[in-house]
């Protein structure tokens, strides 16, 4: 399998990985103290509010998705860039230049 192809298998492979995780579990606390000092304090949601958005571990995950994307994208466009200036190698036709003659000694002038 040649690189460029080899290296879509591995992007595709990891964005499918990080698509298809779950979000980790809200870390809240249950735990109730019995100190009149300490308070909780509770959120009331609004009526007709819904409550039909992302959660936010769905909103991390699509995020990361996201980030994954234009990394790839980037990648992509990187690959193209260089592909187009990639200088063209030598071509080996052509000839070398023959060497050119060694100069000629001048003689001592005759007397």
């Amino acid at each position: 399998m040649s690189w460029p192809r080899r290296s879509a298998v591995v992007a595709a492979l990891v964005c499918a990985a990080t698509a298809l995780a779950a979000p980790a579990g809200a870390q809240e606390s249950t735990t109730t103290t019995s100190t009149a000092r300490l308070t909780t304090t509770s959120i009331v949601r609004g009526e007709g509010g819904g409550g039909g958005g992302l959660s936010t571990g769905n909103k991390v995950v699509l995020l990361m998705a996201g980030l994954v994307v234009f990394a790839l994208a980037l990648m992509v466009f990187t690959w193209r860039y260089w592909r187009a200036t990639k200088p063209a190698p030598a071509s080996l036709d052509v000839p070398a230049p023959a060497p050119s003659p060694p100069p000629a000694r001048k003689s001592a002038p005759t007397i």
